[in-house]
Protein backbone atom coordinates (compact mmCIF):
# COMPACT_ATOMS: atom_id res chain seq x y z
CA UNK A 1 0.00 0.00 0.00
CA UNK A 2 1.53 3.44 -1.03
CA UNK A 3 0.91 6.43 0.97
CA UNK A 4 -0.83 9.91 -1.06
CA UNK A 5 2.36 11.34 -1.60
CA UNK A 6 3.34 8.82 -4.08
CA UNK A 7 -0.50 8.72 -5.37
CA UNK A 8 0.02 12.51 -6.13
CA UNK A 9 3.03 12.61 -7.91
CA UNK A 10 1.47 9.72 -9.99
CA UNK A 11 -1.32 11.85 -11.15
CA UNK A 12 0.93 15.05 -11.64
CA UNK A 13 2.76 13.17 -13.64
CA UNK A 14 0.80 10.80 -15.96
CA UNK A 15 -3.00 12.38 -15.98
CA UNK A 16 -1.67 15.63 -18.00
CA UNK A 17 -0.30 13.85 -20.84
CA UNK A 18 -3.65 11.78 -21.19
CA UNK A 19 -6.07 14.56 -20.78
CA UNK A 20 -3.96 16.03 -23.47
CA UNK A 21 -3.90 13.54 -25.82
CA UNK A 22 -8.02 13.41 -25.20
CA UNK A 23 -8.07 16.61 -26.10
CA UNK A 24 -6.19 16.38 -29.23
CA UNK A 25 -8.55 13.10 -30.42
CA UNK A 26 -11.98 15.23 -29.59
CA UNK A 27 -10.24 18.03 -31.51
CA UNK A 28 -8.78 16.05 -34.78
CA UNK A 29 -12.55 13.92 -34.75
CA UNK A 30 -14.51 17.64 -34.99
CA UNK A 31 -12.36 18.77 -37.39
CA UNK A 32 -13.33 18.18 -41.02
CA UNK A 33 -10.94 17.04 -42.83
CA UNK A 34 -10.69 18.40 -46.66
CA UNK A 35 -11.26 15.80 -49.41
CA UNK A 36 -9.03 15.21 -52.38
CA UNK A 37 -10.74 15.90 -55.60
CA UNK A 38 -9.92 12.76 -57.00
CA UNK A 39 -11.67 11.11 -54.06
CA UNK A 40 -15.09 9.64 -54.14
CA UNK A 41 -17.80 11.34 -52.42
CA UNK A 42 -18.85 8.98 -49.54
CA UNK A 43 -22.84 8.73 -49.93
CA UNK A 44 -25.16 9.17 -47.32
CA UNK A 45 -25.89 7.26 -44.03
CA UNK A 46 -29.02 5.92 -45.63
CA UNK A 47 -27.65 5.41 -49.26
CA UNK A 48 -27.51 2.60 -51.16
CA UNK A 49 -23.74 2.09 -51.04
CA UNK A 50 -23.81 1.83 -47.10
CA UNK A 51 -26.42 -0.38 -47.12
CA UNK A 52 -24.74 -2.83 -48.86
CA UNK A 53 -22.09 -4.17 -46.53
CA UNK A 54 -21.30 -7.53 -48.55
CA UNK A 55 -20.92 -5.24 -52.23
CA UNK A 56 -16.79 -5.82 -52.64
CA UNK A 57 -15.10 -8.96 -50.57
CA UNK A 58 -13.37 -6.52 -48.43
CA UNK A 59 -16.34 -5.16 -46.92
CA UNK A 60 -17.69 -8.11 -46.77
CA UNK A 61 -14.40 -9.37 -44.50
CA UNK A 62 -15.33 -5.94 -42.49
CA UNK A 63 -19.26 -6.87 -42.28
CA UNK A 64 -18.66 -10.35 -40.89
CA UNK A 65 -16.05 -9.37 -38.25
CA UNK A 66 -18.57 -6.43 -36.89
CA UNK A 67 -21.16 -8.85 -36.78
CA UNK A 68 -19.15 -11.61 -34.83
CA UNK A 69 -17.63 -8.97 -32.58
CA UNK A 70 -21.39 -7.58 -31.77
CA UNK A 71 -22.63 -11.25 -31.21
CA UNK A 72 -19.72 -11.85 -28.73
CA UNK A 73 -20.39 -8.85 -26.73
CA UNK A 74 -24.23 -9.45 -26.72
CA UNK A 75 -23.48 -13.17 -25.49
CA UNK A 76 -20.78 -11.93 -22.86
CA UNK A 77 -23.51 -9.98 -21.51
CA UNK A 78 -25.83 -12.30 -20.82
CA UNK A 79 -25.51 -14.73 -17.35
CA UNK A 80 -24.84 -18.13 -17.49
CA UNK A 81 -28.38 -18.89 -16.32
CA UNK A 82 -30.03 -18.31 -19.77
CA UNK A 83 -29.64 -20.84 -22.88
CA UNK A 84 -29.19 -24.31 -23.51
CA UNK A 85 -26.77 -27.07 -23.05
CA UNK A 86 -25.90 -30.05 -25.35
CA UNK A 87 -25.69 -33.04 -23.95
CA UNK A 88 -24.35 -35.70 -25.90
CA UNK A 89 -24.74 -39.07 -24.52
CA UNK A 90 -22.48 -41.88 -24.39
CA UNK A 91 -24.24 -44.21 -26.15
CA UNK A 92 -24.31 -42.12 -28.87
CA UNK A 93 -20.73 -40.98 -28.93
CA UNK A 94 -20.07 -45.23 -29.14
CA UNK A 95 -22.43 -45.13 -31.88
CA UNK A 96 -20.37 -42.95 -33.85
CA UNK A 97 -16.61 -44.18 -32.75
CA UNK A 98 -18.54 -47.94 -33.84
CA UNK A 99 -18.90 -46.31 -37.02
CA UNK A 100 -15.91 -44.95 -37.81
CA UNK A 101 -13.86 -48.03 -36.63
CA UNK A 102 -15.75 -50.00 -39.41
CA UNK A 103 -15.36 -47.67 -42.20
CA UNK A 104 -11.63 -47.41 -42.20
CA UNK A 105 -10.88 -51.09 -40.19
CA UNK A 106 -11.69 -54.57 -40.52
CA UNK A 107 -15.05 -55.17 -38.39
CA UNK A 108 -13.33 -57.78 -35.88
CA UNK A 109 -10.61 -54.97 -35.07
CA UNK A 110 -13.09 -53.36 -33.37
CA UNK A 111 -14.58 -54.80 -29.89
CA UNK A 112 -17.99 -54.28 -29.34
CA UNK A 113 -18.74 -52.36 -25.83
CA UNK A 114 -21.49 -51.60 -23.72
CA UNK A 115 -21.22 -47.52 -24.18
CA UNK A 116 -20.14 -47.35 -20.15
CA UNK A 117 -15.96 -46.53 -21.05
CA UNK A 118 -17.40 -43.27 -22.85
CA UNK A 119 -18.10 -40.57 -21.10
CA UNK A 120 -21.12 -38.16 -22.16
CA UNK A 121 -20.48 -34.79 -23.73
CA UNK A 122 -21.11 -31.36 -22.12
CA UNK A 123 -21.16 -28.24 -24.07
CA UNK A 124 -22.10 -24.97 -22.56
CA UNK A 125 -21.49 -22.87 -26.34
CA UNK A 126 -24.80 -22.29 -25.86
CA UNK A 127 -25.08 -20.26 -22.52
CA UNK A 128 -24.57 -16.67 -21.81
CA UNK A 129 -20.86 -15.54 -21.08
CA UNK A 130 -21.97 -13.64 -17.65
CA UNK A 131 -20.69 -14.98 -14.64
CA UNK A 132 -21.55 -13.42 -11.70
CA UNK A 133 -20.34 -14.45 -8.44
CA UNK A 134 -22.07 -16.76 -5.87
CA UNK A 135 -23.22 -13.68 -3.41
CA UNK A 136 -25.05 -12.13 -6.69
CA UNK A 137 -26.45 -15.89 -7.99
CA UNK A 138 -27.72 -16.11 -4.56
CA UNK A 139 -28.56 -12.61 -3.55
CA UNK A 140 -26.41 -12.72 -0.91
CA UNK A 141 -24.20 -10.46 1.30
CA UNK A 142 -20.33 -10.74 0.88
CA UNK A 143 -20.71 -11.66 5.29
CA UNK A 144 -22.52 -14.41 4.85
CA UNK A 145 -21.28 -17.47 6.85
CA UNK A 146 -19.70 -20.30 4.22
CA UNK A 147 -22.15 -23.10 5.81
CA UNK A 148 -25.09 -20.83 4.93
CA UNK A 149 -23.80 -20.48 1.59
CA UNK A 150 -23.14 -23.88 1.32
CA UNK A 151 -27.26 -24.82 2.20
CA UNK A 152 -27.79 -22.02 -0.39
CA UNK A 153 -26.22 -23.94 -3.25
CA UNK A 154 -27.15 -27.28 -1.83
CA UNK A 155 -30.62 -26.15 -2.07
CA UNK A 156 -30.91 -24.29 -5.82
CA UNK A 157 -28.03 -25.94 -7.69
CA UNK A 158 -29.72 -24.90 -10.77
CA UNK A 159 -28.57 -21.07 -9.79
CA UNK A 160 -24.60 -21.87 -9.96
CA UNK A 161 -23.30 -19.24 -12.06
CA UNK A 162 -20.62 -21.17 -13.11
CA UNK A 163 -22.39 -24.28 -14.68
CA UNK A 164 -20.79 -27.28 -12.30
CA UNK A 165 -22.52 -30.11 -13.33
CA UNK A 166 -19.75 -32.69 -13.67
CA UNK A 167 -18.17 -34.60 -10.63
CA UNK A 168 -14.67 -32.12 -12.22
CA UNK A 169 -16.65 -29.48 -11.62
CA UNK A 170 -18.12 -29.95 -7.88
CA UNK A 171 -14.60 -30.35 -6.91
CA UNK A 172 -13.94 -27.06 -7.99
CA UNK A 173 -16.86 -25.63 -6.52
CA UNK A 174 -16.14 -27.26 -2.75
CA UNK A 175 -12.57 -26.21 -3.54
CA UNK A 176 -13.68 -22.42 -4.12
CA UNK A 177 -16.07 -22.27 -1.32
CA UNK A 178 -13.24 -23.67 1.16
CA UNK A 179 -11.23 -20.64 0.07
CA UNK A 180 -13.92 -18.01 0.52
CA UNK A 181 -13.70 -18.85 4.00
CA UNK A 182 -11.54 -16.07 5.43
CA UNK A 183 -11.70 -12.27 4.47
CA UNK A 184 -8.78 -12.47 2.20
CA UNK A 185 -10.17 -15.00 -0.19
CA UNK A 186 -13.53 -13.35 -0.31
CA UNK A 187 -11.57 -9.87 -1.46
CA UNK A 188 -9.43 -11.90 -3.53
CA UNK A 189 -12.98 -13.67 -5.46
CA UNK A 190 -14.48 -10.18 -5.64
CA UNK A 191 -11.91 -8.34 -7.72
CA UNK A 192 -10.54 -11.01 -9.42
CA UNK A 193 -12.87 -13.85 -10.14
CA UNK A 194 -13.03 -17.57 -9.40
CA UNK A 195 -10.29 -18.62 -11.63
CA UNK A 196 -7.41 -17.40 -9.43
CA UNK A 197 -8.39 -19.10 -6.28
CA UNK A 198 -9.14 -22.18 -7.72
CA UNK A 199 -6.61 -22.32 -10.34
CA UNK A 200 -3.80 -20.97 -8.22
CA UNK A 201 -2.54 -23.46 -6.01
CA UNK A 202 0.53 -21.83 -5.08
CA UNK A 203 -0.39 -18.54 -4.41
CA UNK A 204 -0.41 -17.14 -0.67
CA UNK A 205 -1.03 -13.93 -0.65
CA UNK A 206 -3.04 -10.69 -2.64
CA UNK A 207 0.01 -10.52 -4.57
CA UNK A 208 0.68 -13.71 -5.88
CA UNK A 209 -2.61 -13.51 -7.38
CA UNK A 210 -2.67 -10.68 -9.08
CA UNK A 211 -0.08 -11.79 -11.03
CA UNK A 212 -1.51 -14.81 -11.47
CA UNK A 213 -4.59 -13.12 -13.09
CA UNK A 214 -2.92 -10.50 -15.00
CA UNK A 215 -1.87 -12.82 -17.74
CA UNK A 216 -5.32 -13.52 -18.58
CA UNK A 217 -6.10 -9.90 -18.24
CA UNK A 218 -3.88 -8.80 -21.01
CA UNK A 219 -5.28 -11.91 -23.14
CA UNK A 220 -8.92 -10.34 -22.62
CA UNK A 221 -7.51 -7.07 -23.94
CA UNK A 222 -5.39 -8.80 -26.67
CA UNK A 223 -7.79 -10.21 -29.13
CA UNK A 224 -10.04 -6.97 -28.66
CA UNK A 225 -7.45 -4.89 -29.71
CA UNK A 226 -6.49 -7.06 -32.61
CA UNK A 227 -10.15 -6.88 -33.79
CA UNK A 228 -10.21 -3.64 -33.71
CA UNK A 229 -7.40 -3.28 -36.30
CA UNK A 230 -8.94 -5.65 -38.48
CA UNK A 231 -11.77 -3.75 -38.40
CA UNK A 232 -10.22 -0.69 -38.56
CA UNK A 233 -8.21 -1.68 -41.55
CA UNK A 234 -7.65 0.40 -44.46
CA UNK A 235 -8.69 -0.60 -47.72
CA UNK A 236 -5.65 -0.44 -49.21
CA UNK A 237 -3.61 -2.75 -46.38
CA UNK A 238 -1.98 -5.68 -46.79
CA UNK A 239 -4.75 -7.07 -44.94
CA UNK A 240 -7.39 -6.08 -47.35
CA UNK A 241 -4.98 -6.69 -50.56
CA UNK A 242 -4.54 -10.09 -49.07
CA UNK A 243 -8.77 -10.46 -49.17
CA UNK A 244 -9.10 -9.44 -53.03
CA UNK A 245 -6.59 -11.94 -54.04
CA UNK A 246 -8.18 -14.31 -52.15
CA UNK A 247 -11.61 -13.31 -53.49
CA UNK A 248 -10.40 -13.69 -57.12
CA UNK A 249 -8.17 -16.77 -56.01
CA UNK A 250 -11.84 -18.59 -55.33
CA UNK A 251 -13.55 -16.52 -58.18
CA UNK A 252 -16.26 -15.08 -55.80
CA UNK A 253 -18.63 -12.53 -57.29
CA UNK A 254 -18.89 -11.75 -60.56
CA UNK A 255 -16.26 -13.60 -62.24
CA UNK A 256 -17.77 -16.72 -60.76
CA UNK A 257 -20.91 -16.51 -62.29
CA UNK A 258 -19.73 -15.69 -65.50
CA UNK A 259 -21.47 -12.08 -65.98
CA UNK A 260 -19.94 -9.33 -66.50
CA UNK A 261 -19.39 -6.17 -64.26
CA UNK A 262 -21.88 -3.58 -64.73
CA UNK A 263 -21.12 0.23 -64.53
CA UNK A 264 -23.56 -0.03 -61.18
CA UNK A 265 -21.43 -2.69 -59.61
CA UNK A 266 -18.21 -0.53 -60.76
CA UNK A 267 -19.49 2.21 -58.74
CA UNK A 268 -20.54 -0.37 -55.39
CA UNK A 269 -16.77 -1.67 -55.57
CA UNK A 270 -15.69 2.02 -55.80
CA UNK A 271 -16.38 2.79 -52.81
CA UNK A 272 -15.20 1.32 -49.71
CA UNK A 273 -15.62 2.60 -46.42
CA UNK A 274 -12.47 3.65 -44.72
CA UNK A 275 -12.22 3.10 -40.58
CA UNK A 276 -8.75 3.47 -40.25
CA UNK A 277 -9.04 7.38 -38.48
CA UNK A 278 -11.07 5.25 -35.60
CA UNK A 279 -7.99 2.81 -34.61
CA UNK A 280 -5.95 5.08 -32.78
CA UNK A 281 -9.28 6.58 -30.60
CA UNK A 282 -9.82 2.76 -30.21
CA UNK A 283 -7.36 1.09 -28.80
CA UNK A 284 -6.67 4.61 -26.50
CA UNK A 285 -9.64 3.62 -25.20
CA UNK A 286 -9.12 -0.02 -24.60
CA UNK A 287 -5.55 0.91 -23.07
CA UNK A 288 -7.10 3.30 -20.84
CA UNK A 289 -9.93 0.71 -19.90
CA UNK A 290 -7.26 -1.65 -19.24
CA UNK A 291 -5.18 0.25 -16.79
CA UNK A 292 -7.80 1.06 -14.92
CA UNK A 293 -8.70 -2.35 -14.47
CA UNK A 294 -4.76 -3.33 -13.48
CA UNK A 295 -5.25 -0.15 -11.15
CA UNK A 296 -8.36 -1.16 -9.43
CA UNK A 297 -6.96 -4.93 -9.46
CA UNK A 298 -3.84 -3.71 -7.95
CA UNK A 299 -4.87 -0.86 -5.49
CA UNK A 300 -7.95 1.04 -5.44
CA UNK A 301 -10.05 -1.74 -5.70
CA UNK A 302 -11.47 -1.28 -2.17
CA UNK A 303 -14.27 -3.89 -0.49
CA UNK A 304 -16.34 -2.83 2.10
CA UNK A 305 -18.80 -4.59 4.78
CA UNK A 306 -21.66 -3.49 3.44
CA UNK A 307 -24.09 -4.72 0.92
CA UNK A 308 -23.70 -2.68 -2.01
CA UNK A 309 -23.15 -3.40 -5.29
CA UNK A 310 -19.51 -1.70 -6.03
CA UNK A 311 -18.66 -4.29 -3.92
CA UNK A 312 -18.21 -6.98 -6.92
CA UNK A 313 -15.34 -5.56 -8.62
CA UNK A 314 -14.68 -8.35 -11.07
CA UNK A 315 -18.55 -8.78 -12.09
CA UNK A 316 -18.98 -4.87 -12.99
CA UNK A 317 -15.58 -4.65 -14.67
CA UNK A 318 -16.58 -7.36 -17.01
CA UNK A 319 -19.84 -6.19 -17.77
CA UNK A 320 -18.04 -2.44 -18.21
CA UNK A 321 -15.28 -4.07 -20.72
CA UNK A 322 -18.62 -5.48 -22.93
CA UNK A 323 -20.73 -2.19 -23.35
CA UNK A 324 -17.42 0.04 -24.26
CA UNK A 325 -16.15 -2.58 -26.64
CA UNK A 326 -19.86 -3.11 -28.27
CA UNK A 327 -20.22 0.48 -27.95
CA UNK A 328 -16.59 1.08 -30.02
CA UNK A 329 -18.05 -1.87 -32.87
CA UNK A 330 -21.21 -0.45 -33.16
CA UNK A 331 -19.51 3.23 -33.65
CA UNK A 332 -16.63 2.39 -36.06
CA UNK A 333 -19.01 -0.05 -38.01
CA UNK A 334 -21.48 2.67 -38.67
CA UNK A 335 -20.24 6.17 -39.12
CA UNK A 336 -16.54 5.39 -40.97
CA UNK A 337 -14.59 8.41 -41.33
CA UNK A 338 -13.99 10.01 -44.38
CA UNK A 339 -11.17 8.39 -46.61
CA UNK A 340 -7.75 9.41 -47.12
CA UNK A 341 -5.71 8.55 -49.68
CA UNK A 342 -2.79 6.19 -49.19
CA UNK A 343 0.97 7.29 -49.59
CA UNK A 344 1.48 5.73 -52.81
CA UNK A 345 -2.03 7.49 -53.80
CA UNK A 346 -0.63 10.99 -53.03
CA UNK A 347 2.61 10.45 -54.61
CA UNK A 348 1.24 9.54 -57.66
CA UNK A 349 -1.26 12.30 -57.68
CA UNK A 350 1.55 14.85 -56.47
CA UNK A 351 3.55 13.84 -59.42
CA UNK A 352 0.51 14.14 -61.88
CA UNK A 353 -0.25 17.43 -60.95
CA UNK A 354 3.94 18.87 -60.93
CA UNK A 355 4.31 16.83 -64.79
CA UNK A 356 0.82 19.06 -65.97
CA UNK A 357 2.98 22.19 -64.26
CA UNK A 358 6.35 21.36 -66.21
CA UNK A 359 4.26 20.56 -69.19
CA UNK A 360 2.19 23.90 -69.18
CA UNK A 361 5.61 25.86 -68.57
CA UNK A 362 7.58 23.95 -71.02
CA UNK A 363 4.96 25.26 -73.47
CA UNK A 364 5.04 28.69 -72.42
CA UNK A 365 8.63 28.89 -72.60
CA UNK A 366 8.50 27.82 -75.90
CA UNK A 367 6.22 30.06 -76.61
CA UNK A 368 7.91 33.14 -75.23
CA UNK A 369 11.41 31.86 -77.62
CA UNK A 370 8.90 31.65 -80.40
CA UNK A 371 7.76 35.33 -80.03
CA UNK A 372 10.95 36.78 -78.93
CA UNK A 373 12.84 35.53 -82.10
CA UNK A 374 9.87 36.61 -84.19
CA UNK A 375 10.35 40.02 -82.88
CA UNK A 376 14.20 40.34 -82.96
CA UNK A 377 13.96 38.96 -86.73
CA UNK A 378 11.66 42.06 -88.10
CA UNK A 379 12.85 45.67 -87.17
CA UNK A 380 9.48 46.86 -87.63
CA UNK A 381 8.36 44.84 -84.84
CA UNK A 382 11.30 45.94 -82.52
CA UNK A 383 10.41 49.36 -83.04
CA UNK A 384 6.88 49.17 -82.31
CA UNK A 385 7.86 47.29 -78.82
CA UNK A 386 10.58 50.10 -78.40
CA UNK A 387 7.25 52.64 -79.36
CA UNK A 388 4.84 50.66 -76.77
CA UNK A 389 7.22 50.70 -73.74
CA UNK A 390 8.42 54.57 -73.87
CA UNK A 391 4.56 55.31 -74.28
CA UNK A 392 3.98 53.29 -71.05
CA UNK A 393 6.39 55.22 -69.49
CA UNK A 394 5.08 58.49 -70.61
CA UNK A 395 1.74 57.72 -69.32
CA UNK A 396 2.96 56.29 -65.73
CA UNK A 397 2.78 53.34 -66.75
CA UNK A 398 6.12 51.04 -65.84
CA UNK A 399 6.38 47.59 -66.34
CA UNK A 400 5.46 44.93 -63.67
CA UNK A 401 9.31 44.62 -62.84
CA UNK A 402 10.32 48.47 -62.53
CA UNK A 403 6.71 48.59 -59.84
CA UNK A 404 7.22 45.45 -57.92
CA UNK A 405 10.75 46.91 -57.08
CA UNK A 406 9.65 50.41 -56.48
CA UNK A 407 6.88 49.25 -54.06
CA UNK A 408 9.66 47.02 -52.13
CA UNK A 409 11.50 50.02 -51.76
CA UNK A 410 8.72 52.27 -51.00
CA UNK A 411 7.90 49.90 -47.76
CA UNK A 412 11.20 49.81 -46.41
CA UNK A 413 11.71 46.19 -47.54
CA UNK A 414 15.45 44.63 -47.33
CA UNK A 415 17.35 45.92 -50.19
CA UNK A 416 19.98 43.35 -49.77
CA UNK A 417 17.02 40.64 -51.10
CA UNK A 418 15.46 43.15 -53.40
CA UNK A 419 19.20 43.44 -54.84
CA UNK A 420 19.55 39.85 -54.72
CA UNK A 421 15.71 39.08 -57.18
CA UNK A 422 17.16 41.67 -59.20
CA UNK A 423 20.02 40.11 -59.93
CA UNK A 424 18.39 36.43 -60.58
CA UNK A 425 15.63 38.39 -62.74
CA UNK A 426 18.95 39.48 -64.60
CA UNK A 427 20.35 36.47 -65.08
CA UNK A 428 17.07 34.82 -65.93
CA UNK A 429 16.75 37.18 -68.74
CA UNK A 430 19.84 36.63 -70.12
CA UNK A 431 19.45 32.35 -69.90
CA UNK A 432 16.23 33.55 -71.69
CA UNK A 433 18.36 35.76 -74.09
CA UNK A 434 20.79 32.69 -74.47
CA UNK A 435 18.44 30.10 -75.69
CA UNK A 436 16.82 32.48 -78.25
CA UNK A 437 20.45 33.20 -79.50
CA UNK A 438 20.99 29.66 -79.56
CA UNK A 439 17.85 28.93 -81.27
CA UNK A 440 18.34 31.53 -83.92
CA UNK A 441 21.63 30.04 -84.38
CA UNK A 442 20.84 27.03 -85.01
CA UNK A 443 18.09 28.30 -87.27
CA UNK A 444 21.04 29.98 -89.75
CA UNK A 445 23.12 27.17 -89.16
CA UNK A 446 20.06 24.61 -91.15
CA UNK A 447 19.69 27.40 -93.83
CA UNK A 448 23.20 27.08 -94.28
CA UNK A 449 23.47 24.09 -94.50
CA UNK A 450 20.05 23.61 -96.38
CA UNK A 451 21.62 26.31 -98.89
CA UNK A 452 24.84 24.28 -99.51
CA UNK A 453 22.86 21.41 -100.27
CA UNK A 454 20.90 22.77 -102.93
CA UNK A 455 23.86 24.43 -104.25
CA UNK A 456 25.71 20.81 -104.27
CA UNK A 457 22.82 19.44 -106.01
CA UNK A 458 22.91 22.24 -109.03
CA UNK A 459 26.59 22.22 -109.14
CA UNK A 460 27.51 19.34 -111.33
CA UNK A 461 24.89 20.07 -113.72
CA UNK A 462 26.63 22.98 -114.93
CA UNK A 463 30.06 21.28 -116.26
CA UNK A 464 28.33 18.64 -117.74
CA UNK A 465 26.04 21.68 -120.13
CA UNK A 466 30.04 22.68 -121.06
CA UNK A 467 31.48 19.73 -122.07
CA UNK A 468 28.59 19.15 -124.36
Amino acid sequence: MADLSVYVVLGLVIVPPILKQARAIVVKSRTHRPRHPSQPVPPSFLSKARLTPFSTPFATAVSVTALLLVLISIRNLVPVQYGIDLFVPSATIDAVRTSVYTLYTAPSSHAITSGHDNAPLHLTLLRGGYRPDLFLAYDAPITIPTTVLRDLIDMAGSMLPIGYHTEQRQLELQALIARLSSYEGRRMYLLLGPRPLTDCTFCKSGIDYFWYALPFLWQAYAWRILAIGLLTAHPDDSIAIAIRQLSSFLRIGSRASGRRPTQNDTGSRRYEADRSGWRSTAVTCLGALMVVEMLIMWEFGQVSAQDKRLNHWHCNLHLLRQLVFFSLVVVIYLWPSPRTLSSFEQTIHHLDSTQQKIQSLVHIAEMIDISRSLVLEQQDLVDISRRWKSNRRAAGQEPDHDRILRIAQSLNGNQDAIAHMSREAQQLSQVWFQNVESINQELDQRERIAFAQVHQQHSPSAPSRSRS
